[in-house]
């Protein structure tokens, strides 16, 4: 029994290749724009942040019989901060808007190895609302679960806090929060994380093949994943694999270029900075520039990063559409670019 996704690896490599030399800038330079939307609402932290705070961190967790004062926070402030996260919430609402879209766009493009993002967008801006909708479906879900678990273990502190009191909260009703929090992410976290990923890697492939909703896309789906549950058993390890190893590459990459692009940076920020702090001159309108020449160095590490991942997110993408495909054949959106399986083998599904 031949495994489609091993088959598959070199194959994608092909078609990433084909489709990304030779070098052409117009469409790096929209793939990267379409990679970027990709990535907004991925979530990921800033790994170096997450290590260089862990001691701090750890250290400062109270043992099972200690408890923690939590200082009142007046209404106001409150209603400030709920504010802004409502005008955050929207905002972000948009982008991931956009970015769902863009995984039609992504992977129309990724079949006809040409790209338009202003027509792209214009034929499945429809199917990107409902594939937002079937994702913030999954993160109420999530958030229904880890909130309701919050709200039950620290009711009485929380309820507190609102009424502006001091609440209390003990070492052990941490200890057991944490632990509540794990086993929910292990039981409730695995199976959503594998739904919001079929879903992108493969509904969406479905949804353009079939022309049908997100729903409907998962009802042509679940028949194959049932009957080849072995084949998407490997695929997730060898693709879960293949993402480790292709993020530490970029990473590096990324990292050296920030390195590089860093120096001038640092080099005129001190110059301004430290000049007008010796000197007694630190004014709002060198603060402004410090601000503003911060700010043009993360967007030119953000394009450098986008730029980076369109072989990445191409490769990752041919590896699903090559996949889905040789499960069923009717999934398949990649037409006379898709290479024959050199085994040969029946692409139905079994049984």
């Amino acid at each position: 029994m031949a495994w489609y996704a091993i088959e598959r690896i070199d194959d994608a490599v092909s078609l990433t290749r084909s489709l990304l030399f030779p070098f052409e800038f117009g469409l790096w330079a929209r793939l990267a724009v379409v990679v970027f939307f990709l990535g907004l609402g991925s979530g990921g932290g800033n790994v170096g942040t997450s290590v260089s705070n862990g001691p701090s961190t750890a250290a400062s967790v109270p043992g099972t019989g200690t408890s923690v004062d939590v200082p009142s926070i007046p209404g106001e402030i409150i209603a400030l901060l709920a504010g802004i996260a409502v005008v955050l919430f929207l905002v972000w609402l948009v982008f991931a808007w956009i970015g769902s879209t863009m995984e039609f766009v992504f992977v129309e493009a990724l079949g006809e190895q040409s790209l338009s993002i202003r027509r792209g967008f214009g034929r499945h801006r429809g199917r990107g609302l409902r594939l937002l909708s079937f994702r913030l479906a999954l993160l109420f879900v999530v958030l229904a679960v880890f909130v309701g678990l919050a709200l039950a273990l620290f009711w009485e502190p929380i309820t507190t806090l609102l009424d502006g009191g001091d609440p209390t909260i003990t070492g052990s009703q941490i200890a057991v929060g944490i632990g509540l929090l794990v086993l929910a992410g292990i039981v409730f976290g695995i199976p959503l994380v594998l739904i919001h990923g079929f879903t992108t890697e493969f509904v969406v492939p479905v949804m353009l093949a079939r022309e049908c909703g997100v729903l409907a896309g998962w009802s042509h789906l679940w028949p194959t994943i049932k009957a080849e549950w072995k084949q998407y058993a490997v695929y997730v390890i060898l693709a879960f694999g293949l993402r480790i190893a292709t993020s530490i590459a970029g990473g590096i990459a990324i990292a050296i270029v920030a390195v590089v692009l860093a120096i001038p940076f640092v080099i005129v920020g001190l110059l301004f900075g430290l000049g007008a702090i010796l000197n007694g001159t630190l004014t709002a309108p060198v603060v402004a520039g410090i601000v503003v020449l911060a700010l043009v160095f993360f967007l030119a590490v953000a394009l450098v990063s986008a730029l980076v991942y369109v072989p990445i997110q191409s490769f990752h993408r041919y590896f699903a559409l090559l996949f889905v495909g040789d499960v069923e054949s009717d999934f398949d959106v990649l037409g006379e670019i898709r290479p024959p399986i050199e085994d040969e083998f029946d692409s139905t599904p079994s049984g």
